[in-house]
């Protein structure tokens, strides 16, 4: 015999004793019935009219147990499918995640209940719609914005991601979110690309299918990071003069790299930079980097060097904080001072020089 079919020893047995568990059998041995191919009309009615007493019951395991049930079902009454989503969490996130016969009204009116369980099981709903991703991002908190990101399935217009770029720019759980997604637009990789940690920045390139411009960025600013951690162990100008040396016959003294490293305070990698890409002796570098009061001096100095004019006011910045705070790289603190470079650099514009905003962002990626 199917251990499915309801017989009249079932009912028998409910009626003699009403627990949970006699309950909960029923309850799954008639839904079994209600979801088969060969119900019949007065059976669905009957099926359908104990389904409303069951939610009503009060013990919530049975309520529970008959949401798990119905929760695959197809078109069942809408009263017991409120009933069900208006119930207590338990009850209501496993039939508000897989029921499939919600309507993109019945979701919103889910989502504004204000029940952060609910809404985050709405967003794990398999193949969300573009327009309620999209009032996730405009209505809910962070918590169900990352949970929808996680949701491979869900559909998620450029514009929203462009919405989810804006209001977290701060967050690294939703960065990470946005890494880890199976797929991602390019253009919402070059918007976190330069806020993302080395370890999320490593996952882009293994994971993702990246241009090959973008994909080689990343790379060159790991290695870039790496190459000033090194520069930053050593103290005489002995070993950092060796280190200069080593990239320069490598062909790794970037622009970047020399620019990045003067924008974290690496005062003497800057200089030996300088000496080798300019061909110039240290002393005159020296003497022409302390005299910021002649920048035409300077400007000739990384003309020669071969860094490119846009990144003359990060040079600028960096060199005019060192001047103001007397810089020590073996006393002070390296992030204020990147700090107070970027400051500078959002402010170089009002000094004279015609700084576009992707002059400037590009200028804050280097350094950060």
């Amino acid at each position: 015999m199917d251990n499915n079919v309801l017989t009249t020893n079932d009912i028998k047995l409910l009626s003699q004793n009403p627990s949970v568990e006699n309950k909960g059998n029923t309850v799954s041995k008639i839904t079994a019935y209600y979801n088969g191919n060969k119900i019949t009309e007065k059976g669905l009615k009957l099926a359908e009219d104990i389904f409303r007493i069951m939610v009503e019951d009060i013990e919530i395991k049975v309520r529970e147990i008959l949401s798990d049930s119905l929760k695959n079902c197809k078109d069942i009454p809408r009263d017991i499918a409120f009933k069900l989503i208006n119930d207590k969490t338990s009850v209501a996130v496993p039939f508000i995640k897989h029921y499939a016969s919600l309507t993109n009204e019945d979701l919103i009116s889910i989502l504004e209940m204000q029940n952060i369980d609910k809404q985050k099981a709405v967003a794990e709903r398999q193949n969300l719609s573009e327009d309620i991703s999209q009032y996730i991002v405009d209505k809910c908190p962070e918590e169900v914005v990352g949970t929808l990101i996680s949701n491979d399935s869900a559909k998620i217009m450029e514009s929203t991601y462009d919405s989810i770029v804006q209001k977290y720019s701060g967050s690294e759980n939703i960065k990470k979110r946005l890494v880890y997604r199976a797929e991602l637009p390019v253009s919402v990789i070059e918007k976190i690309l330069n806020s993302l940690s080395e370890e999320l920045q490593r996952h882009l390139v293994v994971s993702h299918n990246l241009p090959d411009n973008i994909a080689t960025d990343i790379i060159e600013q790991v290695k870039e990071k790496a190459t000033l951690k090194i520069s930053e162990e050593y103290s005489s100008d002995k070993q950092i003069e060796e280190l200069v040396h080593q990239l320069y016959e490598s062909n790794r003294l970037t622009p970047t790299l020399v620019v990045r490293a003067i924008c974290m305070g690496d005062l003497k990698f800057f200089e030996y930079a300088l000496v080798y890409l300019s061909n110039t002796p240290i002393t005159e570098v020296r003497k022409i980097l302390y005299n910021t009061q002649l920048d035409f001096m300077i400007r000739n100095l990384l003309r020669k060097a071969f860094i490119p004019k846009s990144m003359f006011p990060a040079v600028f910045s960096a060199l005019n904080v060192i001047k103001d705070i007397r810089f020590d790289c073996r006393r002070s603190d390296r992030s204020s001072f990147i700090h107070k470079v970027i400051e500078r650099i959002l402010t170089f514009g009002s000094a004279g020089e015609d700084l576009s905003e992707e002059d400037v962002n590009y200028l804050i990626s280097r350094i950060s």
